[in-house]
């Protein structure tokens, strides 16, 4: 059996557990993502401005490896690897007369030319925050113009729309001032799983805008000593439409039960002998009780979960859950 040392790690920590944690880790730690109050207690390259739902002003996301992790910061990117992965990170401020469209080309143009040249050209999961993601901008939605300029970058380097090439995704909004995007992308392909409950995304109909959002529902893959099993930003969609609109116990049981469907696929399902981390993100801070109890009802001591205030991709939904399985390689 793989000894404890020696594993791949994502764990969500509140503030008073983060200096023996980081320092238990120094050396392997990946990155550390700090959502909610900015504070400088516990430095964190990439800082997010989602407030933190359930008593808590902040809430930090840290990802660790088994091996040695070197810093490779350049180009605008705060990034590092462990030889294995790589994870970085970019932040893009939206000047005057730019539209999202043209930010979101520029900043996958550069995270392709930065994998690319690392030799980490495998996206296997990319985090989106995007400043009021549901806003019109020249007539059209945000989250829809970002999507054209993603697409317009995957063409533009000669990368392919389907499994092979698309990785996990999530795109939720921010109150922060800038497109923040990080990544994780790795020398050998993850496994693309999608639910057949739904539409592949990439497949959308123009009903959702000029082009369609590049994901892949959930993404597997053996990183160190561990099996990840990454699942994307999931919601209340059935086929490609929102389904229970206003209801959001409903919601969050379609939400569920789509994930439930992801979890079937994965290359281990027992929850028993794997950890399951969350985040939740609600349009309404007032459902948080009502969804988290739904969240512990359906996976209960196994399930870690961190709740954000956040606006979803869709204005219609009113919560989007995205995480990882994972559990140890035999």
């Amino acid at each position: 059996m793989e000894s404890k040392d020696k594993q791949f790690g994502l764990a969500y920590l509140d503030l008073s557990e983060a200096d023996d944690y980081l320092a238990s880790h120094d050396g392997h730690v990946l990155g550390v993502i700090g959502f909610g109050r900015h504070t400088s207690i516990a430095p964190a390259p990439i800082w997010l401005d989602i407030p933190v739902l359930g008593g808590r002003d902040t809430s930090l996301e840290v990802w660790t490896s088994d091996a040695p992790v070197t810093v490779c910061d350049q180009q605008g990117f705060n990034a590092t690897t462990d030889g294995n992965v790589l994870f970085g990170s970019i932040s893009l401020e939206q000047h005057a007369g730019e539209t999202l469209e043209t930010l979101a080309k520029q900043a996958y143009t550069r995270i392709f030319e930065f994998i690319d040249q690392h030799d980490y050209r495998n996206l296997l999961r990319v985090w989106h925050y995007i400043p009021q993601i549901n806003d019109d901008e020249n007539g059209l939605e945000r989250y829809r113009s970002f999507n054209v300029g993603r697409y317009e970058a995957f063409v533009a380097n000669g990368r392919s729309i389907g499994e092979e090439s698309v990785p996990a995704a999530s795109a939720l909004g921010s109150d922060s001032s800038s497109l923040t995007i990080y990544f994780m992308a790795s020398k050998q392909p993850g496994k693309a799983v999608d639910n057949p409950r739904q539409i592949s995304a990439y497949h959308y109909p123009h009903l959702f805008g000029p082009r369609s959002p590049i994901f892949v529902r959930a993404m597997s893959a053996k990183l160190g000593g561990q099996h990840f099993f990454f699942i994307s930003g999931t919601a209340s969609i059935v086929g490609y439409e929102t389904v229970h609109q206003g209801d959001v116990e409903k919601q969050a049981d379609e939400t569920l039960l789509n994930i439930r469907t992801l979890l079937e696929q994965a290359p281990r399902n027992n929850a028993t002998q794997g950890r399951m981390l969350f985040k939740v993100y609600l349009r309404h801070a007032h459902d948080l009780e009502v969804v988290r109890a739904k969240v512990q009802a359906e996976f209960g001591v196994a399930c870690k979960a961190v709740y954000l205030h956040s606006n979803i991709c869709r204005s219609d939904l009113l919560l989007e859950i995205e995480g990882v399985y994972l559990y140890d390689a035999q």
